[in-house]
C-alpha cells in the first residue's frame, strides 16, 4: 500500500508539543509548590532549570519538524507550532532577567556599611545547611557593590536611638516584611537596636534575609541595613532594590513626623501661648466691666448729651 506524503504526520512535531507541555507544566507546578508550600528551594531551582532545558529542546525539535513539513509535505504543523510558541511564551519571564544578569554584578548580599555590616542572629539559625553563608564576603562583594550601587549608604537621623528604632519598626510594618527578631536599643547596658526580618520575591517566592542595625545616642542615630539572598549566586539587583525601598520609606517617615524633643517643645510653647492669650482676654473683660461700672464713664456722658 502506498501512502502519500500529505497523509504522514511528522513525528517530531508531536514530540515537540509533548515536551513543551510537559516542561511548561513542570515549571508552573514547581513555582506554585515553592510559593505556597515549604518546598525545598534548591530542589525548586533544579526543577526549574530542567523545565527551561525542556523548553529549549522543544523549540529545537519544533524547528526540525517544520523543516520536514516544508520539504516533504508532512502533516503536523499545528503540533510543531505549539512546540515552538509555548516555549517562547514561557521563556519570556526568565529572559526578562537577562539584562540584569549581564549588567549587574554577580553578588547576593548588599549592605549600607561594607566595612562593618550588620550581622544576622536569629535568621542564621533559620537558614538551611545548603543555603548561602551568612557572613558578608567583603573582599569579593564590597568593591562590586560600591561600583554598581553607590547610592546605598548609612542613614543618619538627628533623633534619639529609641525614637529612630520605632520609625524603623513602622517602616518594616508598612513594607510587610516578616519580623523574625526585634531588639530595641538600650543605654544601660549600652546596646544597639537590631531588627531581623524576611521578604519573599513576588512570583517564585525566594526568601531573602534582612537585618537592620540602629546605633546612636540621645541626639543622633545611624541606621544600617543588610539584605542577603539565601540561595543563588546572582540576585539580579533584588537586594539593592529592597534597600532603596527601605531608605526611601524611612526618609519619608522621618520628614512627615517631628522629633519627640521638638514635639514636646512645640507642645509647651503652644500651651504657653494659649495661657497668655487667656490671661489677656480675662484682663480685657475685667477692664471692660470696670469701665461700665464707673458712673462718670465716657459711655454715660454720651448718653446724657444725646438726651439733651
Amino acid at each position: 500500500m502506498i501512502y502519500s506524503a500529505t497523509a504522514i504526520v511528522a513525528p517530531l512535531g508531536r514530540w515537540s508539543s509533548r515536551i513543551a507541555l510537559f516542561a511548561a507544566s513542570l515549571m508552573v507546578i514547581d513555582v506554585l509548590l515553592h510559593r505556597l508550600t515549604p518546598f525545598p528551594t534548591l530542589v525548586a531551582i533544579n526543577l526549574f532549570a530542567v523545565g527551561i532545558a525542556g523548553m529549549i529542546l522543544a523549540c529545537l525539535i519544533a524547528l526540525l519538524a517544520l523543516v520536514q513539513i516544508w520539504r516533504r509535505g508532512y502533516k503536523g504543523a499545528g503540533s510543531a507550532a505549539i512546540g515552538l510558541l509555548l516555549p517562547a511564551v514561557a521563556l519570556v519571564w526568565p529572559i526578562s532577567y537577562l539584562p540584569a544578569y549581564l549588567n549587574l554584578p554577580p553578588i547576593n548580599d548588599v549592605t549600607t556599611d561594607v566595612v562593618q555590616p550588620p550581622s544576622f542572629g536569629e535568621l542564621t539559625r533559620q537558614r538551611a545547611a545548603d543555603s548561602n553563608p551568612t557572613a558578608y564576603p567583603a573582599e569579593r562583594f564590597a568593591s562590586l557593590q560600591q561600583a554598581a550601587y553607590p547610592d546605598l549608604h548609612t542613614f543618619v537621623m538627628d533623633r534619639p536611638a529609641e525614637e529612630a528604632f520605632e520609625l524603623v519598626e513602622e517602616v518594616v510594618h508598612r513594607l510587610r516584611w516578616r519580623v523574625a527578631a526585634s531588639t530595641p536599643p538600650s543605654a544601660r547596658p549600652a546596646r544597639n537596636g537590631t531588627l531581623e526580618a524576611t521578604d519573599q520575591t513576588l512570583l517564585a517566592g525566594f526568601t531573602d534575609d534582612i537585618v537592620i542595625r540602629v546605633d546612636g545616642g540621645a541626639n543622633r542615630t545611624r541606621i544600617d541595613m543588610r539584605s542577603a539572598s539565601r540561595y543563588g549566586r546572582h540576585d539580579f539587583g533584588q537586594n539593592a532594590t529592597r534597600v532603596r525601598r527601605f531608605l526611601t520609606e524611612l526618609q519619608a517617615r522621618a520628614e512627615s513626623t517631628l522629633p519627640a524633643t521638638v514635639a514636646r517643645r512645640a507642645s509647651r510653647s503652644g500651651a504657653l501661648v494659649k495661657k497668655l492669650r487667656d490671661r489677656d482676654q480675662k484682663k480685657a473683660e475685667s477692664r471692660t466691666s470696670r469701665d461700665r461700672a464707673r458712673p462718670g464713664a465716657p459711655h454715660g456722658r454720651g448718653q446724657k448729651e444725646t438726651r439733651r
